[in-house]
């Protein structure tokens, strides 16, 4: 790399303009996980719907952000003449860190931010899940109260005033008298 890193600069810099982008992407991604966490407990139809759409145009806008990356290590790899399977983004900033600390130490900080925002998103995704699952679960529980509540038991009358699941022919007062 060190013969080629003067041509490689450009190829570098768009590595980290792709992590930048990237990085923004998540940063708007967390933003989006913690608005639709306060609509779930809002229950707010509405913006958890908004959110919804939110979350699946940034995952598509994310999705092509990184193959432009891809893209871009696939470039440096040719130049390398290596494999891109070896050309992970530590790989890379260990490469560049010896021919310029700037640039490894951009790429770098770069790398530890998207890491650290793909956790804290999965992280909130999971926690939404959880009262996601959690609500239904006392929905349903809700759901057999209320349908227990509407079929006759034992202990009530109806609207006859006889006692329901009583024995035919039972009765409070005796006829005879």
């Amino acid at each position: 790399m060190a013969q080629n890193f003067e041509q490689n600069t450009s190829v570098i810099d768009s590595i980290h303009a792709a992590l930048q982008k990237l990085t923004g992407l998540h940063r708007q991604l967390m933003e989006t996980v913690r608005m639709e966490r306060e609509a779930l407990v809002a229950a707010d139809i509405r913006r958890i719907e908004e959110a919804t759409v939110a979350k699946q145009a940034l995952v598509e806008a994310i999705r092509q952000a990184e193959s432009r990356r891809i893209g871009h290590v696939a470039e440096l790899a040719v130049i390398l003449r290596k494999p891109v399977r070896e050309l992970t983004l530590p790989a890379i900033i260990i490469q560049v860190q010896g021919h310029d600390a700037k640039r490894a130490e951009q790429l770098r900080s770069a790398f530890n931010a998207l890491t650290l925002l793909i956790k804290r998103i999965a992280e909130q995704n999971t926690s939404n899940q959880r009262l996601v699952e959690e609500s239904l679960m006392h929905v349903q529980q809700m759901k057999g109260n209320v349908l227990g509540e509407t079929t006759p038991k034992a202990n009530t009358y109806t609207a006859k005033g006889q006692r329901s699941g009583a024995q035919p022919g039972a009765r409070l007062f005796s006829k005879e008298a």
